[in-house]
């Protein structure tokens, strides 16, 4: 049970860490024929020609691989048997070189501030300024959309007000590719895994949410994760608000 929460709180910190860097890998031989919605609501086959993963991936690039700021709140869930614990965050990047990122476990508020590599945490009324710098280049709405580079492989449904990206996994196996050494030995007393990342965007192709599903299992121990995330004020955020006292 302790490896299995371990994993978990890995996994959940991953999804938290980065808005596209929800983990997950395909099985393109075992997805059917995914259908898509033209303009007119009719269902669309992708072999008809409608947009693939790889050209939807390739459209935001282009529309919006410039793009610096945005406004993310992510929340995410981790549950097992009657336990539960649900950490919010709400990250604020503007088109200064500066940053936001306010974190809520159900315990205490936490604001992390990064500006001009200076890194301050704000909390109860005061802040502190912390040792290390910080560099934000790869928080930049464009990073975000160049790190959605592994889902390329998924599935695409296409609607009125945009697109869905699907991609799955089915077995931890599929999921080595999308971690470090030391997380994918974390992996070795699961014996069950699946779950699912979509991605939202809409029909000017922005990147605009995503949700990721995780269910592992260890004898008979289950662990569930969701991580919820959406985006907005993309190319829109000047500056941060800062506490008077930075």
């Amino acid at each position: 049970m302790k490896k299995l929460l371990l994993l978990a709180v890995m996994l959940l910190l991953a999804a938290c860490g980065n808005e596209a860097d929800e983990s997950g890998a395909g099985n393109p031989e075992g997805q059917s024929e995914e259908t898509t919605e033209s303009s007119e609501g009719e269902p669309q086959s992708e072999a008809d020609g409608a947009m693939d993963a790889s050209d939807l991936i390739d459209e935001a690039s282009s529309a919006w691989g410039d793009t610096v700021s945005y406004e993310a709140r992510q929340t995410s869930t981790i549950s097992s048997g009657e336990s539960q614990y649900v950490v919010r965050t709400i990250t604020t990047r503007s088109e200064a070189d500066e940053i936001k990122v306010e974190v809520d476990d159900g315990q205490e508020i936490k604001t992390h501030y990064i500006v001009e590599g200076e890194h301050f945490i704000y909390q109860g009324g005061s802040t502190e300024a912390q040792d290390e710098p910080r560099e934000i280049g790869a928080s930049q709405y464009g990073a975000l959309i160049s790190d959605l580079e592994p889902y390329r492989e998924g599935t695409v449904s296409e609607f009125e007000s945009g697109y869905e990206l699907r991609y799955t996994l089915d077995e931890k196996e599929d999921a080595e590719p999308f971690f470090n050494d030391g997380m994918t030995d974390a992996f070795d007393d699961v014996d069950t895994f699946s779950g699912q990342v979509t991605l939202q965007f809409n029909e000017q192709y922005q990147y605009t949410g995503a949700e990721f599903t995780l269910t592992v299992g260890s004898g008979d121990d289950e662990m569930n994760i969701i991580s919820n995330i959406t985006m907005d004020r993309i190319g829109e955020v000047d500056r941060i608000e800062k506490p008077k006292n930075m």
